[in-house]
């Protein structure tokens, strides 16, 4: 009898849990998808300057492109979840090579409207939705931890792929920097689609049931019912968490397209500031990391509510960044609720809704959080077209910064078992 077991039990030891590499796959698609959308700020102005375009217009094409990503995510999302992840991940590679290829053949503003703000963001639609809808449904123990790595995949993409897209500029030149990185970044994410694959149906480390510690006044009585789109949709939690996102990616977005222009015009150059983005990326790293463990264990809607603490404050401080040193330190404060905030969206769709819809709700989710991300680097190019400053735009973000935080609060205190 012993003689049997031992042999099944090192076996057992030794079986691998495919679900990891669904992790690594879902990193690298995030990485790749927000390291060529952070990527923007760093082409702003050479494009401003060949084109002769105002920042208000620069701004305008990265709003677009990110309203049109987010209607796309909830289509995308919609057809992963009934005829597979990998297949639409593939689609989206494909058209992430051939946006950022025709974007450097451009040569009037609406071709740039038209290969960066619609076949570019099409592309870039899809991975963060299916990626964590994915590793989701492979993970209920641990869920937590899985979707802090694949998350942090935007933060790697941020580190490595913003100051390479820099050094190309630099280089090579604006237009031969988006001919090289959509070649790469088209090739890899098709790559990475290709591992997706959906879970297995039973006696798997996906399988036992996780519980997830809720805040006070929000602790769901059982495990979570997987909701259908319709019912989600007409949910107060979901519309909390709608206004509560919305409310925080403007300000995120707003740094993501001007800081390096806030830098460079006070003195920085446009290297060095690219590094500022690169500390950002590498910060939120251990934001996500941290943020989706830390929810498992002491709750998401505390976690919601520090990431708005800290966005807020960080906003404060650029207002008064000058020095090289000063920006490095924003960098710090800032790249931690940048990446905390990640793992909390699937996290809360997983744990009030169930996951069979989780990809049409994120890709919903994303699409409000991008008209909030759409409408901060708008805003703060309109003030500094009007101002020559911004330090107006920095004081507004940190307000709606303060706003988000007071939705979450409130969240806190309902009874969201009642619904």
């Amino acid at each position: 009898m012993v003689n049997q077991t031992l042999p099944q039990a090192r076996v057992a030891r030794k079986k691998f849990f495919y679900g990891w590499v669904i992790v690594a796959a879902g990193a690298l698609m995030i990485a790749i998808s927000y390291g060529l959308m952070y990527s923007y700020g760093v082409f702003f102005k050479p494009l401003g300057e060949y084109f002769n375009w105002d920042r208000e217009t620069v701004s305008l094409v990265y709003s677009v492109s990110l309203i049109i990503r987010g209607a796309f995510s909830i289509g995308v999302g919609w057809l992963a979840d009934r005829y597979g992840a990998a297949k639409l991940m593939i689609i989206c590679g494909i058209m992430i090579g051939l946006g950022l290829i025709l974007s450097s053949q451009v040569q009037t503003l609406w071709q740039f409207f038209l290969t960066y703000a619609l076949i570019e963001a099409f592309g870039l639609s899809g991975a963060f939705g299916i990626g964590t809808a994915v590793v989701s449904r492979w993970f209920t123990q641990k869920r937590g931890l899985a979707l802090g790595i694949v998350s942090s995949g935007s933060g790697l993409g941020t580190l490595l792929i913003v100051p390479g897209n820099e050094r190309l500029i630099d280089t090579f030149g604006w237009s031969q920097a988006f001919l090289i990185s959509g070649i790469i970044a088209g090739i890899l994410v098709v790559i990475a689609a290709s591992l997706l694959r959906p879970p297995p149906t039973g006696g798997s480390q996906a399988i036992p049931k996780a519980v997830f510690p809720a805040d006070a006044g929000a602790r769901p009585r059982a495990s979570p019912i997987d909701q259908t789109l319709g019912r989600a949709i007409r949910d107060a939690r979901m519309l909390f968490l709608a206004l509560a996102t919305l409310t925080f990616f403007f300000g995120i977005q707003m740094v993501a397209a001007h800081l390096v222009n806030y830098a460079v015009d006070v003195g920085i150059s446009p290297l060095v500031a690219a590094t500022f983005v690169s500390v950002i990326g590498a910060i939120s790293i251990a934001g996500r990391l941290s943020s989706g463990a830390a929810a498992d264990k002491v709750g998401i809607l505390n976690t919601m509510a520090l990431t708005r603490l800290f966005l807020a404050m960080a906003l404060v401080g650029l207002i008064f960044a000058r020095s090289q040193w000063s920006f490095y330190l924003f960098a710090l404060v800032f790249g931690l609720p940048y990446g905390a905030e990640i793992p909390q969206i699937p996290l809360f769709v997983g744990t009030y809704f169930g996951t069979k819809a989780m990809a049409t709700l994120g890709g919903l989710i994303m699409f409000v959080t991008s008209i909030g991300g759409a409408l901060g680097p708008w805003v703060a190019g309109m003030i500094f077209d009007a101002s020559r400053s911004y330090q107006v735009a920095f004081i507004f973000g940190a307000s709606v910064a303060l706003v988000s935080l007071i939705l979450v609060l409130v969240m806190k205190r309902q009874s969201w078992s009642r619904y």
